[in-house]
């Protein structure tokens, strides 16, 4: 809790017209709350021990009332989810089997599900997910950039808020409209591919110019007409369409009433950041409070895995000082038992 004393909470303007919500280190949901500044934020989640730090994407009339239907809704950002663990291949890195930690396509035998654990691949497959939704967004949907939030979710994925848009009062049926159109959702394109039929060109309106962005890095320079393409159209469409669709979660988007993660609080299940994404953004140890603070611990597990992008290597029952984003990223996981700090906690704040 000594982070939260000097941590910067980024909170929305209307942060007074809505719902705080508070997820406890034991385990329980504190909701329908209600700050008039950050350092009320502050303090309440320092006296309640809070894992997780929400706000609501909605403003309300009397948003710390007790029941929805009489917190007064006003209206809502736009919010998508980007979950890289619905990407292939970045299910879960590792698996316990036993009393080891071993890559998930090494496992044999009775192991557990998945960790949650990523790669930096993933990670970045999914910031390049986020990016792609901006683009549709302004394009499609004529929401101005500067109305748009980019943020690392602190675990695995990525959020992306749209506020002060067209679409603030509108209602689930068309946020789900929305969804289908970023998604692919019931899409029918009847595209002619005959040999003298034009290629969808980028500049083209809807799903049409989608297709026609995603076939521009399929195809050579210059061709217009499916005539001039050696290979199969039905083929290149289909890999286009699976460039140009965007999978965020449809139920997150749809929700009017939606929580989101307050940038600069700290994921529960990681100790990692939730960081507004502005220009590069680099994933590592550095986007935890702890970095840089040596922390002992007691390998619960025989592992040698990567975390955070490094490489870490230990016995089972093996004492260890480790990086302190490292040290309480494996704890959150419960593969490791924190002992001790080697100094007096110093945290980043930003």
């Amino acid at each position: 809790m000594e982070y939260y004393k000097r941590a910067s909470l980024s909170l929305p303007e209307d942060f007074e017209q809505r719902e705080v919500a508070l997820h406890t280190f034991d385990g329980v949901m504190v909701r329908h709350l209600a700050v008039s500044s950050e350092d009320e934020l502050r303090k309440l989640i320092i006296s309640k021990r809070a894992a997780h730090v929400y706000i609501s994407t909605a403003s309300y009339d009397r948003p710390d009332a007790p029941r929805m239907d009489e917190k007064g809704w006003r209206r809502a950002d736009l919010q998508f989810d980007i979950d890289v663990d619905h990407f292939e291949g970045c299910e879960g890195m590792y698996v316990i089997c036993e009393d080891s930690v071993v890559p998930s396509k090494e496992a044999e035998g009775n192991c557990s599900k998945p960790l949650p654990i990523v790669s930096k691949h993933c990670i970045y497959r999914g910031l390049e997910e986020a990016e792609k939704l901006v683009k549709v967004l302004k394009r499609y949907f004529g929401i101005e950039e500067s109305n748009i939030e980019v943020h690392f979710s602190g675990n695995r994925g990525f959020h992306v808020i749209a506020r002060n848009t067209p679409y603030d009062d509108q209602g689930s049926d068309v946020r789900r409209e929305m969804v289908d159109f970023i998604t692919g959702n019931h899409l029918n394109l009847d595209l002619c591919t005959k040999s003298n039929c034009l290629i969808p060109s980028p500049e083209d309106p809807g799903w049409r110019g989608r297709l026609g962005e995603a076939l521009r890095r399929l195809l050579p320079s210059g061709v217009s007409t499916w005539g001039e393409v050696n290979v199969d159209p039905e083929e290149l469409i289909s890999k286009a369409i699976l460039i140009a669709k965007i999978d965020v979660d449809e139920q997150v988007t749809v929700d009017t009433s939606r929580l989101l993660r307050v940038p600069g609080s700290l994921h529960g299940k990681s100790g990692l950041r939730v960081t507004k994404v502005k220009g590069s953004f680099k994933y590592g140890p550095h986007l935890s409070p702890f970095y840089k603070i040596p922390i002992e611990v007691r390998s619960l597990f025989n592992m040698d895995i990567e975390v955070l992008g490094k490489r870490i290597n230990l016995k089972k029952d093996e004492r260890a000082e480790l990086d302190g984003a490292i040290a309480v990223f494996l704890a959150t996981k419960s593969l490791v038992e924190i002992i001790r700090s080697k100094r007096q906690l110093s945290y980043s704040a930003s």
